[in-house]
């Protein structure tokens, strides 16, 4: 295994003029020979101004960027572990967050000046250091101090050396629903990418788009294309702005996430534009509506891939193109409803409650398991969740499958209650207690409902307090201000009573059936 760092910019060696990150809305286009002397001299200012090398903790507030991705691969030369914040979540929540990583040093783009101003007192002691892509900042400006001083450098550790030492710690959620970091090394993150190039099967005149955040897991998606020497095109999702840029860049590959790929098909049917320089098309992240997947293999008229994965491991399945294409010419449509058969380095189980494999008859349901080189060292402060989810080596991701006899995977539901929204995890219990603190509420219980374009949402089941009127909107406000806007409820339900179990327990598979009276709460693009 290369270190990762070395592996994105050693292009420069040999076509240093060739293109390596582009930034389509503010025209900015890095080449190899200049993504390598910046990433050098970032590494340098870890190490050598900031005090943040290796073994250091930094964190970076920021939507995708160019300097994000930059952030990466210098933490990967330094050994510095790197927390890429979710700015999605509310202030408290990355107040939490920031606390428990403790970071000597973090990043953040001017974009979120307020909310850097708003949490700089969860870690006082940390540099806050501000880029402005596009335009001078105290980040360039620190970066050119370090080109002046280009001499002084201390050695950088040798970069075989820092493989298995923590690297990555990306955003996840946790059975608690507080905030969790899935802590990755370079060895795991470089198999995942393994598992991923192994599927993309990446060429020379590729041009890969990234979409995800840079605060989940799917950041080997532009190491990897980088590492091959193809060019990166950094972007924030927006159906709309999406299709130009492809058209504008001649994207060859992406990956959209969840609620990406409905939102994407829906701006090629309304616009008529298409995009013919595309390839291969990947998604994931939450379950995918045969119609959905059929109109993008006729709109986008390229090879279609899924990948089933976690923040704890990456990549773990693909369906890849060949399966599609025979689903979609109907020799088997149930295909559609597969998230695939192991990645290459990935080995995959669907086990009953004894851990023995359940049939592979497709209708046997089971836990399903993973195992392989690409798995997490561990959660971030969290050894007991640890040792829960990962037991002998396997990662039991409380999904229920099924799987059938040329292994393909069929997620039936999560055995656990977590709910997968637009791709994000969110947890029941966080808002129910929220709302079991809201005055005038005298229980709540949360549940996700079936959406064509979420995947899920959040549904609020509420019993008012004798007496007590709430309007629907409070209840939304509040979980919105203190959460953040994902987690918000799109439809709440007002009920007398919360069915209950025997044992005195709410009845979820109840709760679920209950009739919904609410409107959906559509929520704007992020």
């Amino acid at each position: 295994m290369m270190n990762l760092g070395e592996l994105a910019i050693k292009t420069a060696i040999r076509d240093p003029g060739a293109p390596a990150l582009i930034e389509p809305h503010l025209g900015i286009r890095r080449t190899f020979g200049e993504l390598s002397e910046r990433v050098e001299l970032l590494a340098h200012l870890l190490q050598d101004h900031l005090g943040a090398g290796h073994g250091a903790r930094i964190a970076a507030f920021t939507k995708n960027s160019l300097e994000c991705m930059e952030l990466y691969l210098a933490c990967a030369l330094t050994g510095t572990l790197l927390f890429p914040m979710n700015w999605r979540q509310s202030t408290s929540q990355n107040s939490l967050a920031l606390q428990d990583a403790d970071p000597s040093v973090v990043f953040y783009d001017a974009e979120f000046a307020a909310e850097a101003g708003a949490l700089r007192s969860a870690v006082e002691q940390a540099i806050w250091i501000e880029w402005k892509p596009g335009a001078d900042s105290e980040f360039e400006d620190l970066l050119r101090r370090m080109a002046a001083t280009r001499g002084a450098f201390a050695p950088l550790p040798p970069p075989s050396s820092l493989l298995y030492d923590p690297y990555l710690a990306v955003s996840t959620g946790g059975t608690t629903g507080i905030p969790k970091c899935a802590v990755h090394s370079q060895f795991s993150y470089g198999a995942t990418m393994i598992n991923y190039m192994a599927a993309q099967r990446i060429d020379e005149n590729d041009v890969f788009m990234m979409l995800g955040q840079f605060f989940h897991v799917t950041g080997y998606m532009p190491i990897a294309h980088l590492g091959m020497g193809r060019p990166v095109v950094i972007t924030n999702f927006d159906a709309d702005v999406t299709v130009d840029v492809i058209r504008q860049e001649n994207v060859t590959g992406f990956f959209c996430i969840a609620t990406m790929l409905p939102r994407l098909v829906a701006s090629l049917m309304s616009s008529g534009l298409r995009t013919p320089s595309v390839r291969l098309a990947g998604y994931g992240g939450a379950p995918m509506g045969e119609t959905v997947i059929r109109n993008a293999a006729e709109l986008l008229k390229t090879d279609l891939m899924q990948i089933w994965g976690m923040s704890e491991f990456g990549t773990g399945t693909v369906l890849g193109p060949a399966a599609h294409n025979r689903a979609i010419r109907n020799e088997h449509v149930e295909l559609l409803g597969s998230c695939g058969r192991a990645a290459v380095l990935s080995t995959i189980i669907v086990r009953d409650e004894r851990g023995r494999p359940v049939p592979q008859d497709g209708r046997t349901i089971g836990e399903l398991c993973h195992y392989g080189p690409n798995t997490m060292l561990g959660y971030w402060h969290k050894e007991q969740e640890t040792s829960d989810l990962v037991r002998d080596g396997w990662v039991h991701s409380g999904d229920g499958a099924t799987w059938d006899a040329e292994g393909n995977v069929y997620i039936v539901d999560r055995l656990k209650n977590m709910i997968i929204s637009g791709g994000e995890n969110i947890f029941p219990a966080e808002i129910e207690k929220l709302l079991a603190n809201m005055p005038g509420v005298a229980e709540a219980a949360v549940v996700g409902a079936p959406d064509p374009e979420w995947g899920e949402i959040v549904r609020a089941i509420v019993v008012c307090s004798p007496g007590a009127s709430i309007k629907r909107d409070a209840v939304i406000s509040a979980v919105e201000s203190e959460l953040g806007s994902y987690r918000k409820p799109r439809i709440v339900d007002f009920v007398d009573a919360l069915p209950m179990t025997p044992t005195g327990k709410v009845d979820l598979k109840e709760l679920r059936a209950l009739p919904v009276t609410d409107d959906v709460v559509r929520m704007p693009q992020a």
